[in-house]
């Protein structure tokens, strides 16, 4: 009789433990625990390693600069990849969420524009022109919201009351337009801004002489006078199996041509040459599938390039330099940044170039480098005496930024330029 009423008791108790997970089960679901930060704080922590942040979120839209104002002031981060993967995830995962319940887009004026990059906001530059889809994509994973449309320059700001808007500047003629949000300055604007400590950023527009000189937009900050410099190496020296391997080619199927290998896939052709650059061309569209979407397939794109460029490039890293569309066929464009400054390589300056039609890759080029500090070092001006010294800039008012110039030497070395 004893052993069956400890029996009972004993179900009992677990009758009351598996309503209390259920309870706070269903509580944790709330929008109101969901958006106060209790779960992150009760969640096991990981291990705070900016790189695999960043791959966890994708490479391909790392900004090349950051900009957060808040009553503290502003402060902008520029050629310094370390502090950008480190403050880019919360930031990062804000626009996503932004994005991904981002309302019907409307035009607003460059005036407007100007007061909301000067009032409390995060402001993101992503140094090429990227599809807002594929940014939700990456940052928030599939979504619904699907917004038109591709931009360079993307900003959270305050709107009315406690609203949250998200701004950008159209890549295509350059027009400003402005959405609502479900983010809300007391949850998740606030607290992103809240700890600013000013670094005295600003953008050309608000300065007097500067404005005269470069492009409104340019973002000026405290650089060092000397910029590292980097060897520069094609990494297929030694060895394509790896590459061959990413792109689904056999090593074994491989005839000498001019300069180079073809490797063959039935009727498809990858050329690589002794030069670093690699060639495909599709006898038909099927190797290479990307959906019907323009996230899809430039997602694609950023896979097959990370998996090859990516992987043997040192010290650099892939951006989204452009994407452009014709009637007919999709071409996106990758760019290498060494320590947030852009490389232009060769003649067309980007490192690989896709096309895409009717859902499928059909052709792509990419330009292998490798880049590690050699220990040497430029010496570059002030961002002012810079623009004083380029007349080109000043009279179309162009954005002056730090670059690297890769024409295939051994080396290069940073140096102030014109985008």
């Amino acid at each position: 009789m004893e052993d069956k009423r400890r029996l009972v008791e004993w179900g009992k108790d677990a009758l009351i433990v598996l309503l209390s997970l259920s309870a706070a089960y269903l509580l944790s679901m709330t929008p109101l625990v969901r958006d106060s930060g209790v779960l992150e704080l009760l969640s096991p922590q990981e291990s705070l390693n900016p790189s695999a942040s960043t791959a966890s979120q994708g490479v391909a839209m790392l900004p090349a600069r950051l900009a957060v104002s808040g009553e503290g002031g502003r402060c902008g981060v520029q050629y310094d990849q370390t502090q950008l993967e480190e403050l880019f995830p919360p930031l990062g995962a804000l626009l996503g969420d932004a994005l991904a319940s981002a309302g019907d887009a409307l035009p607003i004026s460059e005036a407007q524009w100007r007061r909301y990059l000067t009032g409390k906001g995060v402001y993101f530059d992503f140094a090429g022109d990227v599809p807002l889809s594929a940014l939700e994509h990456w940052l928030q994973g599939a979504g619904t919201a699907e917004p038109d449309g591709s931009a360079r320059r993307v900003l959270l700001c305050a709107g009315q009351g406690d609203e949250v808007l998200l701004c950008w500047q159209e890549a295509e003629g350059g027009q400003f337009f402005c959405c609502s949000t479900a983010l809300t300055q007391t949850l998740h604007l606030d607290p992103a801004t809240a700890a600013v400590t000013s670094n005295a950023a600003y953008f050309a527009f608000e300065n007097p002489e500067l404005s005269q000189l470069l492009s409104p937009y340019t973002l000026v900050t405290e650089v060092a006078q000397q910029g590292p410099c980097y060897a520069a190496a094609n990494p297929l020296g030694g060895g394509v199996s790896a590459v061959l391997d990413a792109l689904s080619f056999n090593s074994q199927n491989h005839a000498p041509v001019s300069d180079g290998e073809v490797y063959v896939d039935g009727d498809d052709r990858l050329v690589v040459g002794t030069n670093g650059t690699v060639t495909y061309r599709a006898s038909w569209g099927g190797k290479y599938p990307t959906g019907p979407a323009l996230a899809g397939a430039v997602d694609k794109a950023r896979s097959l390039a990370e998996g090859t460029l990516g992987a043997l490039c040192g010290e650099a890293r892939l951006y989204l330099v452009s994407a452009q569309k014709d009637q007919e066929a999709l071409c996106l464009r990758f760019g290498y940044l060494l320590g947030g400054c852009p490389v232009y390589l060769g003649g067309e300056g980007w490192a690989a170039e896709f096309w895409v039609k009717d859902g499928y890759i059909t052709q792509f080029t990419l330009h292998f480098r490798s880049y590690t500090p050699n220990g040497e070092h430029t010496l570059l001006l002030p961002i002012d005496k810079a623009a004083a010294m380029l007349p080109s800039i000043a009279r179309e008012q162009r954005e002056l930024v730090i670059q690297y110039l890769d024409t295939g030497g051994p080396s290069v070395s940073p140096h102030w330029a014109a985008a």
